[in-house]
């Protein structure tokens, strides 16, 4: 009697879920470690735009848009006092963004008091991640756990932060990634 020397139809599914599986968790573990080097890299951009911000603020006494060093907006001092650009849903705060010639870190938009201006205080525009402009924004809503407001619907209460809109792209959702410069 002559035994045959294969694998069973069995056997070889079992090795194929096998594979299958550890695939899968390959994949989502790669997928997993991508975010969060993108997540790393904005928090890395950020203390970039955060030290030409404070590069601007030093020489002209003003922050990004001629606004008040040191000043959280509130009430009427807050409208138009966001600095950035689109955001997936397509969200902007007009043609203001950071690295326009009006924000002064790129270039100096030739406005007083930009006399003491000695920038480019970066070279070029940084995107973040995403693909999305970084933000800068004096009045941005923080919960009780210095959380966005959009993520607990609670009582907020103003910074001054620079950020990013985060995987979603989306302005002021949960994920966005922020750099408080102001309580």
């Amino acid at each position: 009697m002559i035994k045959d020397k294969g694998f069973t139809l069995i056997e070889l599914l079992v090795v194929i879920a096998v594979i299958g599986l550890l695939s899968t968790l390959s994949v989502v573990s790669l997928s997993t470690s991508r975010n969060k080097s993108k997540i790393i890299k904005a928090k890395s951009d950020l203390n970039v735009v955060y030290t030409a911000i404070k590069m601007l603020s030093s020489d002209t006494g003003e922050w990004p848009g001629h606004q008040e060093v040191d000043i959280v907006a509130i009430g009427p001092s807050s409208v138009n006092n966001e600095i950035c650009g689109v955001d997936i849903s397509g969200n902007h705060c007009g043609p203001r963004t950071l690295f326009a010639g009006s924000s002064g870190i790129t270039q100096d938009d030739g406005i007083i008091p930009f006399f003491n201006w000695k920038g480019s205080y970066m070279p070029s525009v940084v995107l973040d991640p995403w693909g999305r402009e970084y933000f800068f924004d004096t009045d941005y809503s923080l919960d009780s756990s210095n959380n966005p407001v959009g993520c607990s619907g609670g009582a907020g209460h103003a910074v001054v932060v620079i950020g990013s809109y985060g995987p979603d792209e989306m302005s002021n959702s949960c994920d966005d990634i922020i750099k408080i410069i102001v309580y």
